[in-house]
């Protein structure tokens, strides 16, 4: 039976200006932190655990550009009345980073779903996750422009700038729903972002997150049974802000993923694939800009993911792409209500 992960590969340059969500500005590969429904899915076995690394880098050597990093683990408990329905619970952390102006993000959250049999080896989900968001700088390491005189940095020279704190910690809430049938291949999601809209400001106003969109889908155009061939096609729609006049910007991608499998290598596969991604600021035309090559290998007990983004119409950025790399790994007892491929 075939499970076809969500690859969700999401990257804009972070601005710092405006509500403007981290999660919008980094690559999320873990489904379990961009829609709580998802908790509890796309695994063998009863418990699983995944850890993500993503740098940006100005070159391949010098690493001063945006990083990140997450970690996610979740458990799954059959109910004792019905043969395939569920729940799960999960945590994950997040904290993303800037090296050269000392800017952090930080997410801790608890999540839970719930997944119902509907038949014919469908699932309907319905999750949420609540947690904390925190953000913030170091302002005696940044260097402003009101400090250079005559071509020289004095830090002892006003900034010019009037932080109210140095950093903020917020309660974050969001909710989601996910269909899926892991024998046919296919799943369609939607998430809904920051219900709560946290207050997302040093400057001590109510400058804040709007409740963010995200919307995706998966589908298997071509199966065989032999070495568990398929063809996957992959699409998402992401909007930082469905509320609001701030923080419109949007993204959307779509590729397309070969997947096979090795005989007598333990249950091996490989996929192996592409996406286009592009987006839009408010006012602005739709752009194509980055093609994001991605390849997986694993077993059900194991499976690592890179992907790379590769520019293909150089913007403001001098940035010359991102690399990411997943770990995944699951252990525990087969559970009786979902029995499908880890990936």
């Amino acid at each position: 039976m075939h499970n076809i992960s969500i690859s969700l590969l999401l990257i804009i340059m972070p601005l710092f200006t405006g509500a403007q969500d981290y999660h919008f500005a980094n690559s999320i590969q873990l489904p379990q932190l961009l829609n709580p429904a998802a908790t509890g899915s796309g695994s063998v076995h009863r418990t699983q655990v995944a850890t993500l690394y993503r740098g940006q880098w100005d070159n391949l050597v010098n690493q001063n550009s945006y990083q990140g990093a997450s970690a996610f683990a979740d458990i799954r408990f059959c109910l004792q009345n019905s043969k395939k329905s569920y729940y799960a619970l999960g945590i994950g952390v997040q904290h993303d980073f800037s090296p050269l102006g000392y800017y952090y993000n930080s997410n801790g959250m608890l999540t839970a779903a719930y997944h119902q049999h509907l038949g014919d080896e469908t699932f309907a989900a319905v999750g949420g996750s609540l947690g904390g968001l925190a953000m913030g700088i170091q302002p005696e390491k940044l260097k402003f422009d009101e400090q250079f005189q005559n071509g020289s940095f004095d830090p002892s020279n006003s900034n010019g700038e009037n932080f109210l704190r140095d950093n903020i910690f917020q309660p974050d809430l969001s909710s989601g729903f996910v269909l899926y049938n892991n024998e046919r291949g296919w799943s369609a999601g939607l998430a809904w972002r920051h219900l709560n809209k946290p207050v997302y400001s040093l400057l001590g106003d109510e400058n804040r997150l709007g409740v963010g969109m995200v919307l995706y889908g998966t589908c298997s155009v071509w199966k065989t049974r032999v070495h568990a061939q398929s063809v996957q096609l992959r699409a998402l729609y992401r909007r930082q802000s469905v509320t609001g006049s701030n923080s419109l910007q949007w993204q959307t991608m779509a590729g397309i993923f070969y997947q096979t499998g090795f005989t007598g290598r333990g249950g091996a596969k490989m996929t192996a694939g592409a996406y286009l991604r592009g987006g839009s600021l408010p006012g602005s035309a739709f752009t194509l800009n980055t093609l994001v090559p991605a390849v997986q290998m694993g077993n059900d007990q194991f499976t690592i993911t890179v992907s790379y983004d590769a520019d293909i119409a150089r913007t403001r950025s001098r940035f010359a792409g991102g690399m990411e790399i997943v770990l995944q790994t699951s252990f525990g007892k087969t559970d009786r209500c979902v029995v499908c491929s880890g990936f």
